[in-house]
């Protein structure tokens, strides 16, 4: 458990110095913003939550995905991960280190993007 949350620390300060994985969760919900505020709310025949499903899905397929690839490529370059495995750290906590701080940060985003459709209450839960 205390590797797990050290590999959890460590991917947080990574990320924060990583501009290309912090803009992916950066841009999609701005864009989401932008397209609802100017294209959905001022047509009636487009919903507001259009371009909100739209964006997360494209987050979960690609920002996701790519982030985890990203900061495991970058832990490999940085022969970071050998030094892990050198002291002790087991390939599962390492993947639940690191998964789980790319997981609250899709979930923070996820929350961003159900205030940017105003979702309902039942709406926000099948949103989740």
């Amino acid at each position: 458990m205390k590797s797990i949350k050290s590999i959890f620390i460590k991917q947080a300060k990574d990320t924060l110095k990583m501009p290309m994985v912090l803009i992916q969760f950066i841009i999609y919900p701005v864009v989401a913003f932008i397209m609802t505020e100017l294209i959905a709310k001022s047509n009636e025949a487009i919903s507001n939550n259009l371009f909100v499903t739209m964006m997360v899905a494209i987050f979960a397929g690609m920002a996701l995905i790519t982030s985890t690839a990203g900061v495991i490529a970058e832990d490999i370059e940085k022969k970071s991960l050998r030094f892990l495995v050198m002291a002790g750290v087991k390939p599962r906590e390492y993947l639940i280190g690191t998964g789980g701080f790319i997981f609250l940060a899709g979930l923070i985003v996820s929350v961003v993007f159900g205030f940017i459709g105003s979702f309902t209450v039942l709406e926000f839960t099948k949103f989740f």
